[in-house]
C-alpha cells in the first residue's frame, strides 16, 4: 500500500519535475553569457608573445599567446574578441579576418582590459601583428 501512494506521487509531480528541469536546462547557456562584465574596463593593459591558438569559432573569437615572464616562466594569455562573422566583415586597411590570418608562433601584442578575477585573460581592443601593423583596434 505504501509503495502505490508513493508511486502516485512520483506520477503527480513528474509533469512539474520536467518543467523545472527543462527551465534550468533553458537558462544554462544564457547564464554562461557574460559579455564584457568578466572584463575590467577602468584598465588597459598590453602582453606581447607567440601565438600558441587562434580560434575562429562562435560565439567569440580567441586569441592564445605564450608571454615571457622576467622569472623565466611563460604564462598563456587569452584575448577573446567579438563573433567571427562581425570580424569577418570588418575593414581596417588590407586586412581580413579570417581563420587562417594568424598562425601558432606568430608574434603579436594584444591589448585590452583584463579578467576581474586575475585570470591571464584580455578583452581585446587593439591586436597588433610583429610587423607593428594593427590587425584591430588602430588606424588602417
Amino acid at each position: 500500500m505504501q509503495r502505490k501512494r508513493i508511486i502516485r506521487r512520483v506520477k503527480k509531480r513528474l509533469p512539474l519535475w520536467i518543467a523545472l528541469v527543462g527551465a534550468a536546462l533553458a537558462a544554462a547557456p544564457l547564464q554562461a553569457h557574460h559579455g564584457q562584465a568578466a572584463y575590467d574596463r577602468e584598465k588597459t593593459i598590453s602582453v606581447s608573445g607567440a601565438v600558441t591558438r587562434f580560434e575562429f569559432v562562435n560565439p567569440h573569437v580567441l586569441i592564445h599567446v605564450a608571454v615571457p615572464q622576467t622569472d623565466g616562466k611563460t604564462v598563456e594569455w587569452a584575448g577573446e574578441l567579438t563573433s567571427p562573422n562581425r570580424l569577418a566583415r570588418l575593414s581596417l586597411g588590407d586586412v581580413k579576418w579570417h581563420k587562417d590570418l594568424l598562425h601558432p608562433g606568430d608574434k603579436i601584442t594584444l591589448t585590452g582590459n583584463p579578467a576581474r578575477n586575475g585570470a591571464p585573460a584580455l578583452y581585446l581592443t587593439k591586436v597588433v601583428d610583429g610587423t607593428g601593423k594593427a590587425l584591430i583596434g588602430g588606424e588602417p
